[in-house]
């Protein structure tokens, strides 16, 4: 019987899907073991929240550059350097002493992200090519969400035993094993099933931005794409910034009973995966409609937050939103990987970080002026309301099948 080696059955992307299993498990140990510092220092759950706010701000200026270099420059060696940086910044987390030191170090590191996202899209489409862009997208998710299923509940439970110093270790120490598994995973991945020919460009980077842009405007799938994430970044956010003082103000939860929500929210990405899994090759055609209709039921549950008041209640409909998140995650990840031409790739990643970066600035905003005039409440019906509207307004216009990209490069 024949071996398929190729796509998300190849020994390098399991090698790197292993990589990026451990780094679901050092962001999720860490963002509990930074939430509590936060809620300890301040007392506040606004506090909290505005630390996973700020994390939003780099992307926006950030994101466009992060996409030329991804395009530019080697992807797996930008993955390998971001994620060593990443665990030097991460022991940081151990020597700030007030709330400003804390901020700094969370917007550092969300400007790792911005910078390795485009890079590891582009590295995951050379080791699998665009057939296996979903089930490789599934399998990432699902590895994320098996990481976040036990990271939240160990870090809660060593934050009240032991404080946070040793989340941020274990943190730190699984960045590194994720460096490592990428340069395994190049024995094989460096020239893949869809490997190009590598061009070097004279142009600037400003041109080669531009170049960019100019790209994503002649294709009318990838301007749907960044509208999606645009909107999805403003209710996530303003959602997230809500959910925080709901949490810890209203449902007093504690730092295990915090860890169970993390969990719920993060390991539903499992189920998310092996859902994705039974679209494999659907993101052209019928991927168009699931992704709105997820989109559609997400806002129904952001709807049923704002009439909830138990944990058990809002602890299922946690589980529920991380799953059709998840999946509308991975289908919009896929279709980016499918629409885009080869050596747009990471450019078209960064912008779309860069309008979802976008979304979250406007959706802090207007989260904080219904906080303010209303309640965190209205932040759930308000969201709620907006994403139906957009779920309904795209499953009618939608282009997704219709037409994938533009012929020929965006310069001509």
């Amino acid at each position: 019987m024949k071996i398929d080696r190729s796509g998300s059955n190849s020994r390098s992307f399991r090698v790197f899907l292993a990589g990026q299993g451990f780094l679901g498990l050092a962001e999720s140990v860490r963002f509990i073991a930074v939430t509590i510092l936060i809620h300890d220092i301040t007392g506040s759950g606004i506090s909290a929240a505005t630390g996973t706010a700020l994390s939003a701000l780099p992307g926006i200026l950030a994101s466009p550059f992060a996409g030329v270099i991804g395009d530019r420059s080697g992807e797996r060696g930008l993955l390998v350097l971001i994620d060593v940086l990443r665990s030097l910044a991460v022991l940081l987390f151990l020597f700030a002493g007030n709330i400003t030191q804390i901020y700094l170090l969370i917007i550092l590191i969300s400007v790792s992200d911005v910078f390795y996202n485009p890079s590891r899209r582009k590295y995951v489409l050379r080791l699998t090519g665009k057939k296996g862009a979903l089930k490789a997208n599934s399998l990432l998710t699902g590895a994320g969400g098996a990481a976040w299923l036990a990271g939240p509940l160990f870090a809660g439970f060593l934050a009240d035993r032991y404080g946070s110093a040793p989340s941020i270790l274990l943190s730190s120490v699984c960045c590194l094993i994720t460096a490592l598994f990428t340069i395994f995973s190049a024995t094989e991945g460096e020239i893949g099933r869809y490997a190009v020919k590598k061009q070097y460009h004279r142009e600037s980077a400003l041109s080669a931005l531009t170049d960019g842009i100019r790209y994503c405007r002649t294709s009318a799938s990838i301007r749907e794409l960044l509208a999606a994430d645009l909107v999805i970044g403003f209710c996530i956010i303003s959602v997230n910034l809500a959910f925080y003082p709901f949490a810890f103000d209203i449902l007093k939860v504690t730092a295990k009973g915090w860890g169970m929500m993390i969990t719920a929210y993060y390991g539903a990405n499992l189920i998310a995966m092996f859902l994705a899994e039974q679209m494999d090759g659907r993101t052209d055609k019928g991927g168009g409609r699931i992704f709105y209709a997820c989109l559609a039921s997400a806002a129904l549950i952001w709807l049923l937050y704002a009439v909830s008041k138990a944990y058990a209640v809002v602890l299922l409909l946690q589980f529920a939103e991380g799953t059709i998140i998840a999946v509308s995650g991975i289908i919009l990840a896929a279709r980016c990987q499918t629409a885009a031409d080869r050596e747009y790739m990471a450019r078209v990643a960064a912008f779309s970080d860069m309008m979802a970066g976008i979304g979250k600035l406007a959706g802090m905003s207007a989260a904080s002026f219904i906080i303010r005039k209303c309640s965190f409440i209205g932040v759930f019906a308000f969201c709620g309301v907006l994403m139906f509207i957009f779920a309904i307004k795209g499953s009618t216009g939608s282009v997704w099948g219709r037409g994938r990209k533009p012929s020929c490069t965006a310069g001509q």
